[in-house]
């Protein structure tokens, strides 16, 4: 990697961007510049550091306009948050941070990720910002489906690479950690939506491994599972993000997300038919009930049968404002309720994923 223009530090806090460039400037060359005063010079950089508010809509804005300025397509962008919060998480992996830093990571750990950046030759098996492998794969996981879903919202290209390796890394994360550590993690995000279809397919790559599928098939089943809801991007934000039950009207209006999502994917014409149906039918039922289009048995695929149980059994143990999350036994005790309208043999075979996942959800 060429770093003969070193490093472009974007900052908003003139004493934090000293103490960042003087630490930066031992790496290599660092040019500092304000979020909102200056125009950023044109690159190549060895890579591009934003230590702003992703919080606020005014320097996302901006920061937009002085990355597409200063950063090339293969330029490492390196964010730092401010704040805990959840949205600057989501905020930076949507405007393409290679590396998200958390809040309460130390100056001299951020200066240790970029020196392994910009020289990699001294890279070191630590991880970054002292992450454990399976930490890095939920921190990899977590920043490529905001940035798929942040595409899907606003009419960019829903990168197979990035879900190929987002799903990748759930495999591993679930594999290493188990689904309880994953469920945990989850748990904590504040978004609604990005709990849930990370929750999905936590649970999806765990009913995988259960099930002793081929790697090719886990993959295939936890891509399905990253992307089911992907139309909820579209969805107005005033719904999607509603503290309490929806209305009826609001209802019918979330229930047009899976074709949304199908429309949305079947025109960029990389992704199989398999996974798109996924997308579109995992609201059905076997018993016909289900929307949008009313499948009954036959007509729906054993992947959508399979992302539906992940569903429905995600639905139930997850936090929302307006209920308590069900403990992982009585949320399996729903699924055989539910009868004839899920596959019974499935059912039978995802008890051990409720076993497994079997703590406390108020913990």
């Amino acid at each position: 990697m060429s770093n003969d223009n070193g490093i472009l530090l974007i900052a908003d806090r003139p004493e934090r961007s000293r103490e960042l460039s003087e630490l930066f400037g031992r790496i290599c060359a660092c040019r500092t510049v304000r979020l909102q005063e200056e125009k950023c010079p044109a690159g190549p950089f060895a890579v591009v550091v934003a230590d702003v508010g992703y919080h606020r809509l005014r320097n996302i804005e901006r920061l937009r306009e002085q990355l597409a300025q200063s950063r090339e397509a293969a330029t490492p962008f390196v964010a730092i948050l401010q704040t805990d919060s959840h949205l600057e998480e989501v905020q930076a992996a949507a405007l393409g941070a290679n590396f998200v830093v958390p809040a309460k990571a130390s100056i001299s750990e951020i200066s240790n990720v970029l020196a392994r950046i910009v020289h990699p030759a001294i890279a070191h098996d630590t991880g970054d910002f002292g992450l454990t492998g399976w930490q890095s794969n939920v921190e990899q996981a977590r920043v490529k489906f905001g940035r798929l879903f942040h595409a899907a919202r606003y009419g960019d290209v829903v990168s197979r690479r990035d879900v190929d390796d987002a799903a990748e890394s759930i495999l591993a994360a679930v594999a290493d950690g188990g689904i309880r550590r994953w469920l945990r993690v989850v748990w904590a995000y504040d978004d609604a939506t990005f709990q849930h279809c990370l929750l999905v397919t936590g649970v999806a790559a765990e009913f995988a491994r259960v099930l002793r599928f081929a790697l090719s098939d886990r993959k295939h089943l936890v891509r399905g599972a990253l992307l089911h809801d992907v139309g909820k991007a579209r969805i107005p934000l005033a719904i999607l993000n509603k503290p309490d039950r929806l209305t009826h009207e609001e209802r019918q209006i979330m229930c047009t997300h899976p074709r949304i999502g199908y429309e949305l994917l079947r025109a960029q014409d990389d992704y199989e038919p398999e996974l798109l149906e996924v997308v579109l039918s995992h609201h059905e039922l076997l018993d016909g009930s289900g929307y949008p289009d009313g499948l009954v048995g036959p007509q729906i695929s054993d992947l959508v049968r399979l992302v539906t149980i992940c569903d429905i059994y995600a639905a139930l143990i997850e936090r929302r404002p307006y209920k308590q999350p069900m403990e992982p036994a009585r949320a399996f005790a729903m699924l055989q309720q539910m009868g004839e309208k899920l596959e019974s043999v499935l059912v039978r075979e995802f008890a051990r994923v409720a076993e497994n996942s079997a703590i406390p959800v108020h913990a």
